[in-house]
């Protein structure tokens, strides 16, 4: 009876630090929209978002050419996403981008302002390859 009640301890703990760890990975109040995104051979006519945290629901963009030059970018690709994060978020544009082209991504919210970070603009490049 006393092994039982160790027992019945032990896998209580157990628990009790896995609920611990899994709110450590929860994304806190106030968590600043953020996005990464890695030089890759796009699958088809889709390329991979490797990250996105959205704090409130918005829409995830792939553009082509210079961010700092926003008035010639082109819309390649959007996709809505509710807040939260997100992983591996597949985009499909509306054409097959050539190697060695430069795009990025950009969380927007319903009207089409980029979200904001402490860094700027929560967005960012990566090359096709």
């Amino acid at each position: 009876m006393k092994s039982s009640r160790v027992l019945i301890v032990a896998a209580s703990a157990v628990t009790a630090s896995f609920a611990v760890a899994c709110n450590a990975f929860a994304a806190e109040p106030g968590t600043p929209a953020s996005v990464l995104a890695m030089n890759q051979k796009p699958k088809g006519e889709s390329v991979s978002i490797t990250y996105v945290f959205v704090p409130k629901d918005g829409i995830l963009a792939v553009y082509s050419g210079d961010p700092a030059n926003r008035s010639h970018a082109k819309l390649l690709g959007k996709a809505a996403l509710p807040h939260g994060d997100h992983r591996n978020v597949s985009i499909k544009l509306t054409g097959e981008p050539k190697t060695g082209e430069k795009l990025w991504a950009v969380i927007e919210g319903s009207s089409g302002k980029p979200f904001t970070n402490a860094d700027g603009l929560a967005e960012q490049s990566f090359k096709v390859l």
